[in-house]
């Protein structure tokens, strides 16, 4: 690099810098607002906006699950895996440190693009249907037994498969960014694999269901909400209560995190449920929000991928948020 790209880089870097505290302070001002009051607004569709919400950093994750794209937590353990091109593995991390303790390859799969990671009491399965161009026709999702993993002398194990097609899609004409049928979000209840889908097109995100035994199947469609942005990861816990997390471009190539939260929902319609939403800072700061897990007592992690804008290279990171408030 020349001495004046150098310069360049160095004045993009102050002004992205200054830009992003000066929205960190903002929405610092904010979440002090909202500890005080949570009544928040409501926009024209009848969701709550609360303001702001500053994730509580916990760690820097290593260049090994920079394409973070999935969180699940079971028996104190924290499981992610990275996105589209990666090797089929799946990383235990540690919740304190973001270390990874365990690696663990899939040796019966690919990955085509993972992009997010659920369970049920019995196994954990990865949602293989990122689909940018909306052209995919091998959607799957693989099913892993947690006995499998619970064994140590255990480092490949094997997955079985669900394959999945949508019921309202006709069209498979690639479509970079501009289709409704890409998903990244995912979570297990009641026995049914609840897919939430990623529409570049309208920014809404529809709701479908499949069984969790292994099979070919046409998804079910259930029902749509306008998410005002795209969903990248969605988790529940045992009380019912619901995340979907995502991010909306702002502008270029800045991009603002969100996340939606469900509290109240029914075995099957959640989008009927009382909705709020909070603003988690720029994409600068946080990265890009790509796995959210929710525990049961309404605390979270959150993982990001890592990101580069021009000469600004921000790593994967792990944080924790506490959302008892909100449930």
């Amino acid at each position: 690099m020349t001495v004046s790209n150098r310069k360049l880089c160095f004045i993009f870097s102050i002004a992205l810098t200054i830009n992003s505290f000066t929205y960190i302070s903002a929405q610092n001002d904010s979440a002090a607002i909202n500890s005080h009051n949570t009544s928040g607004i409501e926009n024209s569709a009848g969701n709550l906006i609360t303001g702001h919400y500053k994730p509580k950093f916990v760690a820097k994750l290593p260049k090994t699950v920079k394409e973070t794209s999935g969180l699940v937590f079971f028996n104190g353990q924290l499981w992610t895996m990275n996105d589209s091109g990666n090797p089929p593995e799946i990383f235990q991390i540690d919740t304190a440190k973001g270390t990874i303790l365990r690696t663990i390859v899939i040796g019966n799969s690919v990955n085509t693009d993972w992009e997010s990671i659920t369970q049920d009491d019995s196994n954990l399965y990865i949602g293989d249907f990122g689909n940018n161009y909306g052209n995919r026709k091998d959607l799957h999702i693989l099913k892993i037994a947690k006995s499998d993993l619970n064994n140590p002398a255990k480092d490949t194990i094997q997955a079985g498969f669900i394959y999945f097609s949508y019921p309202d899609q006709a069209d498979y004409t690639p479509a970079l960014n501009a289709n409704n049928f890409d998903c990244e979000a995912f979570f297990c209840h009641k026995d049914s694999l609840h897919l939430f889908s990623k529409d570049w097109s309208d920014l809404q995100t529809r709701h479908y269901v499949i069984p969790a035994e292994t099979g070919s199947y046409k998804a079910r469609y259930i029902e749509q909400f306008q998410a005002d942005g795209l969903i990248t990861d969605a988790s529940i816990n045992e009380q019912g209560n619901i995340l979907m997390l995502g991010y909306r471009n702002t502008g270029g190539r800045f991009w603002d995190c969100f996340c939606w939260i469900l509290a109240e929902s029914n075995d099957s319609h959640y989008f009927e449920a009382k909705k709020t939403r909070i603003e988690l800072g720029s994409a600068l700061h946080l990265g890009q929000s790509e796995g959210i897990v929710l525990k049961n007592d309404n605390t979270a992690w959150l993982s990001s991928e890592s990101i580069r804008v021009g000469c600004i290279n921000r790593p994967a990171k792990l944080f924790r948020l506490d959302l008892s408030k909100y449930f």
